[in-house]
């Protein structure tokens, strides 16, 4: 486990002072995004933090602090301590971290100021500013999302960060950073739009997003089993991110689905189970990552197998087919060396910092 790790020695990573690692104790309650989800490309410092999200109104004044101090908009900082104890301020872990934020013994010594660790508002300000020297530990790292970083950080240690120049290579650490991502976006932020597709450019090689105006509903990795469903792997981790116009509540028929670049289709497939009409495609541009889309609209799919089509083309409708209960699309992005007609679980990839580097994100 990542999260047992300390700040001190070679192997752990540098040292803050004399810090140890707040545990990550998975995910926190299953929250129920707010009426009309948020955006794929998300900055939300405009209205801020969804106060009504918040599990203790009084904790608000708190966090908006802490946010200053830290220099990270509040949402975020709400997500966080969503994944670490699930808004328990009683909360211990098998490793000993305590609290809201979940800080482990020695590192309370040095961010808690002498208080409880169990007092909620002083968490928040501990979080607060061991997320500040966190930023500053990791400022070298240039071309990154330091937002991204910052979290890792907070996980794996800045040693690692440093490291890898970037998230480091662990599955908890990455499925821990999207989770803050997705419930800062879809749970806790009271303002954020989303995009349409980047303006493009002949000869640039830029990428589109794959459902303009958009809203990502689901983002990659751990999620609670849902409701009435047999739990397996397939339905406690989310292998892909979902995206919604939230056109088609009724007709199950959404907005188009678009070629994101250059494509070879590799698969066209109707109604295949659980998965629904699912296109896989290979991108035509390096290192020739490959796409499968999930859920179009019945009959509506565009391509062919072994076609090669541009950036931009219509590729079908957004839709509900599969194990689906609303039109979205269900996007994925899987290794280059992978089988480009059958997709394999463990070799997807967390899109995230992909589509953040395309300038999607």
């Amino acid at each position: 486990m990542i999260s047992r790790r300390t700040l001190i020695g070679g192997g752990a990573g540098l040292a803050l002072g004399a810090v140890a690692i707040p545990m990550f104790l998975g995910p926190g309650p299953n929250n129920d995004p707010p009426p009309g989800t948020i955006g794929p490309r998300c900055t939300p410092t405009g209205k801020g933090l969804r106060i009504e999200a918040v599990k203790h109104r009084e904790w608000v004044p708190a966090l908006a602090a802490a946010a200053l101090v830290a220099g990270i908009p509040a949402q975020y900082l709400a997500a966080q301590i969503d994944a670490e104890s699930g808004w328990n301020p009683e909360a211990v872990s098998i490793a000993g971290a305590r609290g809201l934020a979940q800080f482990m013994p020695k590192t309370w010594d040095q961010y808690g100021n002498g208080a409880d660790p169990f007092d909620p508002i002083a968490s928040i300000g501990a979080q607060g500013r061991y997320l500040h020297d966190l930023r500053a530990a990791i400022a070298g790292i240039k071309g990154k999302d330091p937002l991204r970083l910052v979290f890792a950080a907070y996980n794996a240690g800045p040693g690692n960060v440093l490291k890898y120049s970037g998230i480091p290579p662990f599955r908890e650490t990455q499925s821990y950073v999207s989770q803050i991502f997705d419930l800062a976006q879809r749970v806790y932020s009271a303002d954020c739009a989303g995009s349409g597709p980047l303006e493009l450019r002949p000869g640039e090689g830029k990428w589109v997003h794959p459902l303009p105006h958009s809203r990502l509903t689901s983002g990659f990795g751990p999620r609670p089993c849902p409701a009435g469903a047999s739990c397996n792997p397939w339905t406690t981790f989310h292998y892909g991110m979902d995206f919604s116009t939230g056109q088609g509540r009724t007709t199950g028929r959404g907005a188009t689905v678009i070629a994101p670049t250059p494509l070879r289709i590799t698969l066209v497939q109707e109604l295949a189970g659980g998965y629904g009409s699912r296109i896989m495609a290979r991108c035509l541009l390096e290192p020739g990552y490959i796409f499968d889309f999930h859920h179009f609209a019945v009959g509506s799919m565009l391509v062919r197998p072994q076609q090669e089509i541009e950036t931009g083309t219509a590729l079908g409708i957004e839709g509900n087919t599969g194990n689906s209960t609303a039109a979205h699309l269900h996007f994925q992005v899987i290794k280059p060396e992978s089988n480009d007609q059958h997709m394999i679980h463990a070799d997807t990839i967390d899109p995230s910092p992909i589509l953040i580097q395309k300038g999607i994100l």
